[in-house]
This record gives structure tokens, sequence and C-alpha cells, in this order.
């Protein structure tokens, strides 16, 4: 099941800005719509949407501030360097340390967290439970 945009859209283009798989068409000014074909239920559309005209399994995707989106924190102990985050990865926001590195040596990491939709498909595919999904607070 997609995410679906509903009728009180105002066609202002957020959701179209921040989809990263292109799935949100439509004119500006008017309602744009979700294919879904292309939609990987990140909810993203809805996080930026100031109508909250953004559904997904039949609840409202209210919005919120992308400094609030959840991300994925790796545990490094946790961490077996399977890669499955990093090849679930829609958008190519997580990475190994180094490929080069031993095993023991190398772990998953957020290398780009700017990218990252808070689409949890890193959570889902770690087999060996070493990502959380949290709001991540920058360091100073």
């Amino acid at each position: 099941m997609y995410h679906r945009i509903e009728e009180h859209c105002i066609g202002c283009g957020a959701c179209k800005k921040v989809c990263p798989v292109g799935a949100i068409g439509g004119e500006k000014k008017e309602i744009h719509s979700i294919s879904g074909e292309l939609c990987i239920n990140c909810g993203s559309c809805g996080r930026v949407c100031p109508k909250n005209a953004v559904t997904g399994h039949g609840l409202v995707v209210g919005r919120l501030k992308r400094d609030q989106w959840l991300k994925p924190k790796i545990s490094r102990d946790k961490c077996y360097a399977c890669e499955n985050c990093v090849l679930a990865c829609p958008v190519d926001a997580l990475s190994m340390t180094d490929e080069n590195f031993p095993l023991t040596d190398n772990f998953a990491v957020l290398s780009h967290p700017e990218l990252c939709v808070s689409c949890g498909w890193c959570f889902d595919n770690c087999q060996f439970y070493a990502i959380s999904m949290e709001v991540l607070v920058e360091n100073n």
C-alpha cells in the first residue's frame, strides 16, 4: 500500500521536491498524485505537506520539521558488516566505514544524513538489531 494525496492538496509542490524516487506528479496549484508503482512508502511527502493532505495506511501523515525526522542510529557493537542496511537504503544515505577494512573493523554508518528520508528500510533489513530509528541530536 502506498501513500495518497487527498483532495485538500493545494498544489504547492513541497511533496514533489522531497520525494526521493520521483513518485509524485502534478502541476502547481493543482492536486498532486502519487504513483503506486514508484512510491517506496517513506512518508517524506507527508512530513513536508503544509495542509496535511497526505495519508498512509489510512492515516494522515503529519507535518514534521526535518530535524525531527527519525534517522538510523547504528550500534557499532552489534553491526556485523553484512551491508544489508546499506543495500536496502533507497537514497544512498548509508555506507560502510571502509571496504578495505577487515569485517571485524568495518561497520555501517549514516554517511549522508541530509539524504535520509526516514523510511526505516535500513532498520527493517538489519538482521542483528544494530539499528534504531531516533531523532539525532547534532554535536555542536
